[in-house]
């Protein structure tokens, strides 16, 4: 996982990220790049396997770890990749099979075309969100997901609003929303609870080696799930799927203390909140 990785060690991870608080800006207020000028936005916190960048008039190259992300430009990520993305006053985390572009506009906005972005702004408001369907502002932690023609919000902490069709709802946690294709977003209903029994590793951590399969189990019956991979001390995903079920092979490569937690999604495919946290240590022994 390039340099990043080369920092998680042995002992409790403490990666934050620190978000300075600051308003939506206009390209007007947009920080300025190192290279000749141009206006960077965001820098590449996290790139994980196959992740691309397209910037303007160019094809698709390997996004480095580290660099900027400048108006105008795309991001999407490989089928099992991950990717971070920090701006000043927020951060973007892309799942795989995503894709992420900001245009040139007077406004900041970012455009979800495909997948999956979780929104972590708890200072300020978020950049707008912007899908085929729906626009997504607000503030707090919220998952904005396309899923066909459909855009589903998620609002994890604070409070979210989604605007579609000339209608807006409001989300605050547990709330969630979907929004069809030409229709007004649907009234916030409760989302799927938290997956609670079975869940393993749980608190008492289970070790391995790096690479070495581990299987994850919950039990459960929605439709499908999402889990994750976070370092112990971090709120930086590492890992994200969607999975049909219980149990769920994964490998971890880094030597480290992890944590691991996943969310149901019912038959619309709406995200819940999280699960308890269950502790992995990879050790190379």
């Amino acid at each position: 996982m390039s340099r990043w990785c080369d920092r998680v060690l042995w002992t409790v991870v403490a990666l934050g990220v620190t978000l300075v608080a600051a308003p939506a800006m206009s390209l007007a207020q947009a920080p300025a790049a190192e290279d000749k000028g141009a206006l960077a936005l965001a820098r590449l916190s996290l790139v994980e396997r196959k992740v691309e960048l397209e910037k303007k008039g160019a094809r698709w190259q390997a996004a480095v770890e580290g660099g900027p992300l400048q108006i105008g430009e795309a991001l999407r990520t490989g089928p099992d990749a991950v990717a971070r993305l920090e701006l000043p006053w927020m951060a973007l985390t892309l799942s795989p099979g995503s894709s992420l572009r900001f245009p040139d506009a007077f406004l900041l906005s970012g455009t979800l075309d495909s997948g999956r972005a979780l929104v972590e702004a708890p200072g300020r408001e978020a950049l707008k969100i912007i899908t085929a369907e729906a626009e997504v502002r607000g503030q707090g932690r919220a998952v904005v997901r396309r899923h066909g023609r459909s855009t589903l919000v998620t609002c994890l902490s604070g409070r979210f609003f989604v605007e579609a069709e000339g209608s807006v709802v409001s989300l605050t946690p547990g709330r969630g929303t979907v929004v069809a294709a030409g229709s007004a977003p649907s009234a916030p209903k409760a989302v799927p609870e938290a997956p609670t029994a079975g869940l393993w590793p749980a608190q008492d951590a289970v070790y391995v080696a790096p690479g070495e399969p581990l299987e994850l189990r919950w039990k459960g019956s929605a439709p499908s799930y999402q889990l994750e991979l976070l370092p112990v001390g971090s709120d930086v995903v590492l890992l994200q799927r969607d999975v049909t079920g219980s149990p769920v092979k994964i490998e971890v490569p880094w030597e480290g203390a992890f944590r691991w937690r996943v969310s149901a999604r019912d038959a619309r495919g709406l995200e819940g909140v999280p699960s308890a946290d269950g502790l992995i240590a990879v050790d190379a022994r």
